[in-house]
């Protein structure tokens, strides 16, 4: 498993409500009620967090709960 691996999986299971993938390009896609890309995972994030605050904030608050 690769780190990408392991980042699509921990994104995916952060954003259930989302398909996220990487394509043949590099390109990282999520698809929800729209579709954002980013060249980077960062760049997903943030057009995740803009495009959907509400599901962003339960998957942040998901994610401090597990690291604690």
């Amino acid at each position: 498993m690769t780190p990408r691996d392991v980042l699509l999986v921990v994104l995916r299971d952060l954003f259930p409500q989302w398909e996220i993938w990487v394509c043949d390009r590099g390109v990282w896609r999520a698809a929800g009620f729209m579709l954002v890309s980013s060249s980077t995972v960062e760049g997903l994030v943030e057009h995740l967090a803009g495009a959907d605050p509400d599901s962003f904030a339960k998957a942040a608050r998901r994610f401090v709960e597990r690291s604690a």
